[in-house]
């Protein structure tokens, strides 16, 4: 069963979160809003846990304001960005629908109906179809809600393909180079690392028997 005090205080850190990562990109309220096509208005009430975004809406807003996306679920960091040539209201409403799509074929998975999914969650049987056909906007707290029902993740819906799935991907690529050892970052950096790399990917990909006829070969060169 959904909790409805526990889904307003998330909602209410997650737009302590929104504004922070806008005060801390120096947008303002009017410029951040039209970029996820959205009035200031709606967007204060975003920020004061008035009412949640959608994870599209996110998506695109911490786009805008080059923020780690996965800080507003899990710890993350990465600061890369892509250029934006979409219109925000278009590519939400499109992000929406596959959403959408989304929910209701990994519910039917689950082998649950509306109704179980529904009352589980706190939800009207009405709200939940709504969500599910793409006629409205699922926010972030009661899609994580609906989600765990189901047994999937946010992360399971992300942008997948454009500029922002893109933009993510680097995001990620750079919190692992990141995370790695001084040493070990410094080598990567380094264009004489190039070949080296390389040479790893290739062998990455090789079949396990590959891989041990060349460390076969390596090991009777260095005897």
């Amino acid at each position: 069963m959904g909790n409805p005090q526990a889904e307003s205080l998330r909602a209410k850190i997650l737009g302590a979160m929104l504004r922070e990562a806008r005060m801390t990109a120096g947008r303002t309220l009017r410029e951040t809003a039209e970029s996820i096509g959205v009035t200031p208005g709606t967007l204060t009430a975003y920020e004061d846990g008035r009412k949640a975004i959608s994870l599209p809406e996110l998506e695109l807003l911490a786009y805008f304001l080059n923020a780690p996306l996965r800080q507003f679920w899990s710890e993350t960091s990465g600061r890369r960005k892509l250029r934006l040539d979409a219109n925000p209201p278009a590519l939400i409403a499109l992000r929406q629908r596959l959403i959408a799509a989304q929910l209701r074929m990994h519910r039917e998975a689950a082998g649950m109906t509306v109704r179980q999914v529904a009352d589980q969650a706190g939800l009207t049987v009405a709200r939940l179809r709504s969500y599910e056909e793409g006629d409205r906007p699922i926010p972030l707290p009661e899609l994580e809600v609906v989600l765990g029902i189901i047994g999937r993740s946010v992360e399971d819906y992300l942008d997948r393909e454009g500029p922002v799935a893109d933009w993510d991907t680097l995001q990620q690529a750079l919190d692992t180079v990141l995370s790695l050892p001084p040493e070990l970052r410094e080598f990567m950096a380094s264009p004489a690392s190039v070949p080296y790399l390389r040479m790893g990917q290739r062998l990455s990909a090789m079949p396990v028997d590959q891989l041990r006829n060349v460390a076969e070969l390596l090991l009777d060169i260095t005897l």
